[in-house]
C-alpha cells in the first residue's frame, strides 16, 4: 500500500533511492537528497516538471503510467530515459504508486547496467546477428530477438532444438545434427555456413557459431551466435563463378593475363600462359628484355615503336600486336589489349591487360584474302557492278566501279571503312533491298529491276540479282548482289510500246478526224443545199426570212470550220507575218463579247463582262488575239447549258501584263482530260455518240495563237461546276 505523503517524506534522506512526489501533470512537489544530487546543478522551482527531463520517445510511456494509476491505482514499474545537465543519457528504473491524489515514485539509476545491454542490442541489429544458448541438462534452447528476426518468425520463448533444425534444408539436417552431437561428445566448438528457409519462405545463408561450456569434463551449456551472411555468401558464389568463367574463357581463347610494371620493367604473366610460352614457373615475373626476346624478329622493331606510342597517348587504353614464340618453337600471332595506370604526373606506371591468340584468325584472314582476290577478279570482269555482303548487310567486297561510286557519293571507301550497304546506297534502292536481302538469307535467288539517275542525268535501268552464298552445311554466310545494266533493253521495250501506242493513237485520231470533219462539213453544207431549195419554193416573206437566217447559220458554221482549218495549217505563216500595233485590250475583249452575245442569249445564259478600270494597251496582233478569244468564249457558251459566262480583264501594271479570265458554270472537264483539251482534233466526248458539235481544234488553235503572242493560257475545271480559262498577255513582245 502506498505511504501517505507525509510518511513518504519521512523516509530517511540517506537512501540511494530517488524519492519523488509528483502531481498527476508531472509537476515535482518533493524530492530527496539522492535525486537532488542526480540533478546536479539544476535548481528546482515551482515550474519544475519531470517531463522536462524525460526524452521525447519515453514521454508517452510516462503518460500511460499516469493514466493506469488513475484507473486502478496499482503500482507501475517502468524504465525511463532522463537527460540532465551531466550530459549523459540516464536509464532510471521507477516504481510509481498513487496516494491522496499524488504520484509517489522511487527510482534507481541503472545506466551502467543498461549501457552494455544497449550496445549489444545495437550491435546485433547493425550486424544482423543473434545470440543463443542451450541448457544441456534441462534441454532448453534460448534465442535472442534477432535470432527470431533472422528466421522471420514470431518470438517464441519455447523454441526447441528440433524446431530450430527444421529451418535448414531437409537434405542438410542430418549433417547439422551431427555437428551438434560431435560438439557435445568431443567438446569442440564449430562454425559453418548453411542455407535456411525462413517461415516466410525466404532463402537465406547463415553462419552458425557454437562454443561449449564445460564443467567437471561435461558440457553443461552451449553458447552460440547466428549471423545473416546472405549477401556476402551470394557475392562469394558469384565471384567464384566469375573466376571460373574467366579461367575457362582464357583457356578457350588461348590467352594470358599480364601485369607490366613499367618503372622496374618487370612483367607478371598467368601460369597457364607461362606454360604455353615455355617460361619458368619458379619466378613470379619475367623481365622485359626476356619477353622481347620471344617476339618474332620481323615484328620486334615495329612492336617497340607501337609500345612507346601507346605510352605517350592521352587515353588509358593500350593496344599492340606481334608474333610470340611458343615452347614448341612455333610463332603465333597475338593481339595485346591493356589498361594504363598513371601517376600524379600522368606518367604510365603500370599496364594490366590480356594477350589474345589470334593465329587462327590470321590464317583465316589470309585464306579469305586469297579467295577474295579470285572473287574480285570474277566480280570486276563478270558484271557491271557487284557487291558481297555478310549476313548483317556489311560490305565485304565490291568491284572497283562500285567502290568509286560509293566513295564519290558518301566519301567512304567501304573496303577500308566497315560499312552497311543500306547506309551507302541510293534512296530508291532501299525499299526493295530489305525484302530481297532477307529472301537471299533464306536461300532464295531473287531478281529485281530498279531505276537510277546516272552522273550524266540520264535514267538507267539495272537488273539486280540477290544470290545466297552457302557453306558446306548449306548455311548462308554471305549474299552476292550483282547489277546488270539493261537500259538499252528497257529503252527498246519502251520504244516498242510507244510505237504501238502511237500507232493506236494515230488510228483513233484518223477515225475521229474523218468522222468529225465529215460531220462538220457535210452538216452545214447539207443545210445550205436544203434551205436553198426551200427558198426557191417559198413565197411567204416571213418564212423566207426565217430560211435566210437558217442559211446564214449554216454558212457561218461551215465558214468557221474552214477558217479554223486554214488558221491551224497557217500558224507558222501567221507567226512570221504578225501585224504588231498598240491595241486596247478592253476594246478587243468587248468586241468579242458583243459578237457572241446573241449565242449566249439564245441559251438564256447570264452573260457578263468586267473591263479593267484602266486602259491596258499591249503591242500585239489584234486579229490573232481576237481569234483566240473568240474560240475560248465560243467554247464556254457551247458547253454551258445554264448559268453564267463571266469575262474579266485585269491590268497588272507592275508586271507589264494583262490577265483575261473567262469563267463558265458549264459541264466542266474531267481531271484526266485537262492535259488533252489543247491537243488538236480532240474533244472530251468523241465518236458518233458525242454530245457536242465541233472539230476539236478551237482550243488548240487558241493556245497556239496565245503562245504566238508570247502569252500563256491555263485552265482549272471541276465536273458539273464549270471551267476557268486564264489568259496572260505581255504588253510588249
Amino acid at each position: 500500500m502506498p505511504l501517505a505523503s507525509e510518511k513518504f517524506k519521512l523516509i530517511p534522506e540517506k537512501t540511494s533511492l530517488f524519492l519523488i512526489v509528483l502531481k498527476t501533470n508531472g509537476k515535482v512537489l518533493y524530492y530527496n537528497n539522492a535525486f537532488e544530487c542526480f540533478l546536479s546543478n539544476i535548481e528546482l522551482s515551482e515550474e519544475s516538471n519531470i517531463k522536462n527531463w524525460i526524452v521525447d520517445e519515453d514521454k508517452s510511456i510516462f503518460q500511460d503510467v499516469i493514466q493506469n494509476l488513475k484507473l486502478n491505482k496499482a503500482s507501475q514499474t517502468v524504465i525511463l530515459r532522463l537527460w540532465v545537465s551531466n550530459g549523459v543519457l540516464n536509464y532510471i528504473k521507477f516504481d510509481f504508486s498513487f496516494a491522496e491524489g499524488l504520484i509517489q515514485a522511487t527510482g534507481m539509476d541503472i545506466t551502467e547496467e543498461s549501457k552494455e545491454q544497449q550496445a549489444l542490442c545495437s550491435l546485433s541489429k547493425l550486424t544482423n546477428t543473434g545470440a543463443w544458448f542451450y541448457d544441456v541438462e534441462k534441454k532448453q534452447l534460448f534465442w535472442s530477438t534477432e535470432c527470431f528476426s533472422i528466421h522471420e518468425t514470431a518470438i517464441d520463448e519455447n523454441i526447441t532444438l528440433e524446431r530450430a533444425f527444421k529451418f535448414f534444408k531437409e537434405d542438410r539436417r542430418s549433417t547439422i545434427k551431427q555437428h551438434f552431437d560431435e560438439l557435445l561428445k568431443l567438446q569442440k566448438e564449430y562454425e559453418y555456413v548453411e542455407k535456411i528457409c525462413t517461415e516466410k519462405g525466404t532463402e537465406k545463408s547463415i553462419r552458425v557459431i557454437a562454443k561449449p561450456v564445460v564443467q567437471n569434463s561435461k558440457v553443461v551449456y552451449v553458447n552460440g551466435a547466428i549471423a545473416d551472411v546472405t549477401e556476402q555468401h551470394n557475392y562469394l558464389e558469384q565471384l567464384k563463378k566469375s573466376e571460373e568463367t574467366k579461367h575457362l574463357a582464357l583457356k578457350g581463347i588461348r590467352s594470358g593475363l599480364f601485369d607490366h610494371n613499367v618503372s622496374d620493367s618487370k612483367i607478371r604473366y598467368s601460369n597457364s600462359f607461362k606454360k604455353m610460352l615455355g617460361l619458368s614457373l619458379k619466378h613470379d615475373y619475367v623481365t622485359e628484355d626476356s619477353f622481347l626476346g620471344r617476339i618474332h624478329p620481323d615484328d620486334l622493331e615495329e612492336a617497340i615503336v607501337r609500345h612507346h606510342q601507346n605510352l605517350q597517348k592521352d587515353d588509358k587504353h593500350y593496344y599492340n600486336y606481334y608474333r610470340i614464340k611458343h615452347h614448341n618453337g612455333e610463332y603465333r600471332h597475338y593481339d595485346v589489349y591493356g589498361y594504363k595506370k598513371l601517376d600524379a604526373s600522368n606518367n604510365v606506371t603500370r599496364i594490366v591487360g590480356n594477350l589474345i591468340d589470334v593465329q587462327d584468325k590470321k590464317e583465316r584472314e589470309q585464306l579469305i584474302a586469297e579467295q577474295a582476290g579470285r572473287l574480285r577478279a570474277m566480280i570486276n570482269h563478270g558484271f557491271d557492278y557487284a557487291i558481297l555482303l555478310d549476313t548483317k548487310g556489311k560490305i565485304l567486297m565490291a568491284d572497283k566501279d562500285t567502290v568509286d561510286i560509293i566513295n564519290k557519293d558518301f566519301n567512304i571507301n567501304p573496303l577500308v571503312t566497315p560499312s552497311l550497304f543500306i547506309d551507302v546506297m541510293p534512296v530508291n534502292f532501299k525499299v526493295p533491298f530489305a525484302h530481297e536481302f532477307n529472301e537471299a538469307l533464306k536461300g532464295n535467288v531473287t531478281k529485281k529491276q530498279i531505276e537510277r539517275i546516272a552522273d550524266d542525268g540520264q535514267m538507267h535501268w539495272l537488273q539486280v540479282s540477290y544470290a545466297p552464298i552457302c557453306d558446306q552445311d548449306k548455311v548462308v554466310h554471305s549474299v552476292l548482289i550483282t547489277f546488270q545494266n539493261i537500259t538499252d533493253l528497257k529503252l527498246a521495250e519502251y520504244k516498242i510500246k510507244e510505237a504501238h501506242f502511237k500507232e493506236q493513237e494515230l488510228s483513233n485520231l484518223k477515225s475521229n478526224l474523218l468522222s468529225v470533219f465529215s460531220h462538220e462539213i457535210r452538216t452545214p453544207l447539207n443545210g445550205i443545199i436544203t434551205i436553198s431549195k426551200l427558198l426557191l419554193d417559198e413565197h411567204t416573206i416571213e418564212e423566207r426570212d426565217k430560211l435566210v437566217d437558217y442559211l446564214d447559220e449554216s454558212k457561218d458554221r461551215l465558214l468557221e470550220t474552214l477558217n479554223n482549218l486554214s488558221n491551224y495549217s497557217e500558224i507558222e505563216t501567221i507567226q512570221s507575218t504578225l501585224k504588231l500595233e498598240p491595241t486596247d485590250i478592253n476594246f478587243e475583249v468587248e468586241s468579242c463579247f458583243r459578237n457572241l452575245k446573241h449565242q449566249a442569249q439564245s441559251k438564256r445564259l447570264t452573260y457578263e463582262l468586267h473591263l479593267s478600270n484602266t486602259t491596258p494597251i499591249a503591242i500585239i496582233d489584234k486579229e490573232v488575239l481576237s481569234t483566240a478569244l473568240h474560240n475560248i468564249i465560243h467554247n464556254a457558251i457551247k458547253y454551258t447549258e445554264k448559268g453564267t459566262i463571266d469575262i474579266e480583264v485585269i491590268d497588272i501594271a507592275k508586271k507589264d501584263l494583262v490577265h483575261i479570265n473567262i469563267k463558265d458554270t458549264g459541264i466542266g472537264i474531267d481531271k484526266k482530260n485537262l492535259k488533252k483539251i489543247f491537243d488538236p482534233f480532240v474533244q472530251e466526248s468523241v465518236g458518233l455518240s458525242r454530245k457536242y458539235e465541233g472539230t476539236g481544234i478551237g482550243l488548240s488553235l487558241a493556245k497556239r495563237f496565245i503562245e504566238v503572242l508570247k502569252g500563256t493560257i491555263t485552265v482549272k475545271s471541276h465536273i458539273n461546276k464549270g471551267t476557268n480559262f486564264q489568259i496572260v498577255i505581255p504588253k510588249h513582245l
